[in-house]
């Protein structure tokens, strides 16, 4: 990394040196065609006074002004055209250089998420496995160590699906249209909710006809709406509901879910959905993630060719607006 700082300023001190020389010799060369264009006019003027044969042939005034000009012309014209392409070098340069840190950011990122999310889990389970062999458990202490292991071992199987879709979602989504009654949809999000977060409220609304069949991708919107409620009971406090909504116009299918969290800065708003990519340092993070599901909804509605928003949720926290077509 010191290494990379290194080669760095040694390349910003390369492209100020080379810039500085470029405009030090266009300024030369300005100032050499003024010599010499003045030379030319004295030359003129010693012509004009002493005629000599030949000396018809000899650019007027007009003409040696008109070739001064062009010349400092032609003179400004490259410098500019070189300044420019040194410029436009350099940006791409320190472009990919940003791009690769980047790149190596959201690398690591990873690895620290994904250590931690694969770990936590196996190491929970482990501890419930000795604690029921060591120990005599009454029938209660027994039912919550294996509640409290099947969540674990959900939480590693939907990284591990998550892991497995976004590689899928790196050559092409399959969307899988199929018809289902909205009462049973609802139902089904509820008890999931239930499953994963026993101690969080949600609050799911259907804005629609509870015994209405819709055909859409609906393996995509429970991924979608998996990840989006995950992410909001994350960042909000513990004692707000999540709010989330379903519902139809027209022949789109609507989604919105909000929570009362934090919020997300407007400078990392065009970066949230990039694969990996999470706010803060991953070292002192204290909530669970991979960075991959606000990756795996955009994709998954863009293969659906549908619409999403991000949108502030009044006085605080966020709102995601989904819309698949029906």
């Amino acid at each position: 990394m010191i290494m990379k700082q290194y080669l760095r300023i040694l390349a910003i001190v390369i492209a100020g040196y080379i810039v500085l020389a470029l405009i030090w010799w266009s300024v030369l060369l300005i100032q050499k065609n003024e010599s010499l264009y003045q030379a030319d006019l004295r030359l003129r003027e010693f012509y004009d006074l002493y005629p000599v044969p030949g000396s018809q042939g000899f650019p007027d005034t007009e003409q040696l002004l008109a070739k001064y000009k062009r010349q400092r012309l032609m003179i400004i014209g490259e410098s500019l055209f070189i300044l420019i392409s040194i410029s436009i070098g350099i940006w791409l340069i320190f472009r990919s250089y940003v791009q690769e840190q980047r790149v190596f950011r959201q690398q690591r990122n990873f690895l620290l998420s994904i250590t931690h999310e694969l770990k936590t889990p196996l190491t929970a389970m482990r501890l419930a496995f000795e604690t029921i062999q060591k120990r005599t458990l009454t029938r209660e202490q027994l039912e919550r160590l294996v509640q409290s292991s099947i969540r674990e071992s959900d939480r590693l199987s939907n990284t591990v699906n998550h892991l497995l879709l976004a590689a899928r979602l790196e050559k092409k989504y399959m969307a899988q249209p199929q018809p289902r009654l909205l009462k049973n949809v609802i139902t089904q999000w509820q008890q999931e909710w239930k499953n994963h977060w026993p101690d969080r409220a949600l609050d799911l609304r259907l804005d629609a006809n509870p015994e209405q069949e819709i055909l859409a991708d609906w393996p995509g919107l429970d991924i979608i709406f998996r990840n989006l409620t995950d992410n909001a009971a994350m960042y909000s406090p513990s004692d707000q509901p999540v709010v989330a909504s379903l519902s139809t116009s027209g022949t789109w299918l609507r989604l919105e879910v909000s929570d009362t969290g934090p919020g997300i800065p407007v400078a990392e708003r065009s970066r949230i959905f990039d694969m990996f990519y999470r706010i803060g340092n991953e070292e002192t993070r204290a909530s669970q993630g991979t960075g991959l599901g606000l990756y795996l909804v955009r994709e998954i509605v863009r293969q659906n060719h549908g619409q999403i928003r991000l949108m502030e949720n009044i006085p605080n926290g966020t709102c995601f607006h989904i819309q698949l077509p029906i």
